[in-house]
């Protein structure tokens, strides 16, 4: 994690990729967590957009990006309490968004 400019990677061991996530682009203000059930089991997933690119998918040598995208739908797993202070923690307290680029 670069804590400076809030980027995240994290493997996704089962594609052969990396996910690269920029936090401080993230628009919490329009977020939402949403709810999915699959029987008994919720489970929760957080629908976040940007500006920018929030999002790229990276080839195994953690540089070479496939794709981005400006929105994600992030899975939630464990216990959802836990899950949102955690989450307000990191955006109240850290990557706090950036200002939108002006067009001029």
């Amino acid at each position: 994690m670069d804590q400076k400019n809030c980027i995240v990677v994290v493997p996704e061991p089962d594609l052969n990729r990396y996910a690269r996530y920029y936090l401080n682009r993230f628009k919490m203000d329009v977020s939402r967590i949403s709810k999915k059930y699959a029987g008994r089991q919720v489970l929760y997933e957080l629908e976040v957009e940007g500006d920018d690119v929030i999002l790229e998918f990276l080839k195994a040598d953690k540089t070479t990006v496939n794709f981005g995208f400006k929105s994600a739908h992030i899975s939630l797993p464990g216990n959802i309490d836990r899950t949102e202070k955690a989450l307000h923690l990191v955006f109240d307290g850290h990557c706090k968004a950036d200002q939108p680029k002006s067009p001029f």
